[in-house]
């Protein structure tokens, strides 16, 4: 394993490991993410190897709404939304696009994404010209990490770069949303609050409820 600081060359390194198939822990707003190209289906078995993780969907982080379109699908509705929330710390659940391994979803249709807030991850994939796989940089069933010293040596002795930068901003997982019928259901709250949620809808005269599972 490698660490790097954030730099513009180390960033550069990181995104060039991603680019060759490799694997990175690296921060964004929420938590530290463990990550690789979502489309290069070995990396992606290799991250589930390393986090010694059952097969369950994993999200994908992308630089802009432009790159989500290419791992799922966008409705005129849920590209409301997106505008609305992204860049940010909440991701929503949308149809996969056939390109995006099935290994990536565990064989579900649905994919959970988001555009972060973190100029470091987006710095990342901007260099690398890939998205990310999002999912958290924990052994299974372990709390994620909110600063690179709380990631677990059994991880960063099998990845190729770690990209530490410290604490987190909000130290807490995305809040995990999904679009159904007119309203905006959580599926999992997490760094934004149902009552934060609405108030953004509000604030920008969306007329979509907001639902707990």
């Amino acid at each position: 394993m490698k660490r790097l600081g954030t730099s513009p060359r180390e960033l550069s390194e990181a995104a060039a490991t991603l680019r060759g198939g490799g694997v990175l822990i690296y921060p964004t707003e929420t938590v530290y993410g463990i990550g690789c190209n979502p489309f290069n289906r070995e990396s992606v078995l290799r991250v589930y190897e390393i986090k010694r993780r059952e097969k369950k969907p994993m999200p994908v982080l992308c630089a802009s709404i432009g790159d989500v379109e290419k791992v799922c699908k966008l409705d005129e509705q849920a590209l409301t939304i997106a505008q609305l929330l992204w860049p940010g710390p909440i991701s929503l659940i949308l149809p996969k696009k056939p390109e995006l391994p099935s290994e990536v979803t565990a064989g579900q249709d649905y994919v959970a994404v988001r555009v972060p807030a973190s100029l470091i991850a987006l710095e990342v994939m901007h260099r690398a010209g890939t998205p990310l796989l999002g999912t958290s940089a924990n052994l299974s069933g372990a709390p994620p990490p909110a600063s690179d010293t709380e990631i677990a040596e059994e991880l960063t002795r099998e990845i190729d770069v770690l990209i530490a930068a410290g604490k987190t901003r909000y130290a807490a997982p995305s809040t995990v949303v999904r679009l159904r019928d007119n309203s905006l259901e959580i599926v999992r709250e997490g760094a934004v609050s149902a009552g934060e949620l609405e108030k953004i809808l509000e604030k920008a005269g969306v007329n979509i409820r907001v639902a707990k599972l």
